[in-house]
């Protein structure tokens, strides 16, 4: 079966590297770690690997990242002396996690998962476990984890409607991935039962929750800088403010034309946006120039006067949360699939999303069910949720209020999942 996967790996490599290489180029610093990829380590990151027997934690971007690290906080705290490696697939989660991760964890670019890069990468580190997050499944690194007698977990997993038809689809490629898996921790039962039917073995299986709602609770490290910038351009805690989160292409022109609306009804209104890709900046300032919003760029010292705020760095989304009045996350009204608005929902201002939420339904879902969070099926809806919002201060209160009673209860996922994790760290 691994020659079947190398196949298709080597198909569809051939296929997509120029568009991939071309979403590298314009993202930037591609050059950086682009070695690392192929399993081509320098001797820095040699030398520090040659005790080897890591736990191996593998994220894909921001999320994902954020997920890791709250994880190594406690097996650090569980096993102070176990070597750990972290590694990320895009640009954005590799920064995050040079960035925030404790000196101690070895940090670099997730190889290629074909076998000549993955072997690199197994000798590199030599690992006693193997961990993915939420939704990485790479086949042939799992099937040789596994042939090396190295556990393989999935963390934090989720499996959306869309990810397990395509899996589905697939049959005997997919049961012959989810059977190596050693453990998977489901973030709810829906996604339990979609993992069983794809071949997960039922003793390899737990519902943890998500251990987002836990990382959520914490307090943005930069929420300070996030204020003062905003002091600085003249949005002072007086004023509403309007954070809109992880936004994609067409998001943004919908956000300003309704910013626009909203300002003949609340002069004072107050505007954030912060792209998913901060590569973006060049199209979205030139979508606010055409729509009159005059702009002031995070990268750059702040402007007094202008309409909105455009974040256009990286871990710093949930420190403009805090300062929220309303909050819009993105990703949801063009049909994406949506993004996770746990973080939005713990800073304390109600939070509106769109319709495509298919990746996040179990959370969407929960939030909307107890009253804690808003969906809005288009920009009229939005405009009109706005409106009420920013009328009625009760109104606000009462659903931040449902917000964090959703949250409090659905805390603990990452105690649950350490525990099951040293039921594998505990074997031979």
């Amino acid at each position: 079966m691994l020659v079947v996967f190398q196949i298709l790996f080597i198909i569809g490599f051939v296929a997509l590297s120029p568009w991939y290489l071309t979403k590298m180029f314009r993202r930037g610093n591609f050059i950086r770690g682009f070695w690392q990829r192929f399993g081509i380590y320098s001797a820095a990151i040699h030398a520090r690997a040659a005790s080897g027997g890591f736990v191996w934690i593998q994220a894909c971007s921001v999320g994902e990242t954020r997920v890791a690290l709250q994880l190594i906080e406690h097996l650090r705290r569980r096993w102070p002396e176990m070597p750990i490696a972290l590694t990320t697939t895009t640009l954005t989660g590799q920064t995050l996690a040079a960035k925030l991760a404790p000196p101690e964890v070895l940090v670099f670019y997730f190889p290629l998962d074909f076998c000549l890069c993955a072997c690199a990468a197994l000798r590199l580190l030599r690992p006693r476990l193997l961990m993915m997050i939420e939704t990485e499944v790479w086949p042939t690194l799992m099937l040789m984890a596994r042939r090396r007698g190295i556990p393989v977990a999935l963390i934090n997993g989720r499996m959306s409607a869309k990810s397990f038809r395509g899996y589905h689809s697939i049959g005997p490629l997919s049961r012959c991935m989810f059977g190596v898996l050693d453990l998977v921790c489901a973030q709810g039962p829906l996604d339990e039962n979609r993992y069983r039917e794809l071949g997960v073995r039922l003793q390899s299986l737990r519902v943890t929750g998500s251990m987002k709602f836990d990382e959520a609770q914490r307090p943005a490290p930069n929420a300070a800088a996030a204020r003062q910038f905003l002091d600085a351009c003249g949005a002072d805690p007086s004023r509403p403010v309007w954070v809109c989160g992880s936004t994609f292409a067409g998001e943004e022109e919908i956000v300003f034309r309704v910013f626009k609306e909203l300002r003949k009804t609340f002069p004072a209104l107050f505007l954030v946006v912060a792209p998913r890709h901060p590569e973006r900046t060049k199209d979205v300032v030139a979508v606010a120039q055409r729509c009159g919003v005059s702009l002031a760029l995070r990268t750059e010292p702040p402007r007094a006067g202008v309409d909105a705020v455009l974040v256009n760095t990286t871990g710093e989304l949930k420190a403009f949360y805090e300062a929220a009045t309303v909050i819009f996350v993105g990703k949801s009204l063009r049909g994406r699939g949506g993004q996770n608005i746990i973080e939005a929902a713990a800073v304390g201002a109600p939070v509106l999303f769109g319709p495509a939420m298919q990746n996040f339904e179990a959370v969407a879902g929960a939030f909307v069910g107890a009253g804690g969070a808003m969906q809005v099926l288009d920009e009229s809806e939005l405009r009109a949720a706005l409106e009420e919002l920013l009328a009625k201060p009760e109104r606000r209160r009462e659903m931040a209020g449902r917000a964090r009673q959703v949250i409090a209860q659905s805390s603990g996922a990452t105690e649950r999942t350490v525990e099951a994790i040293g039921t594998l760290l505990r074997q031979p």
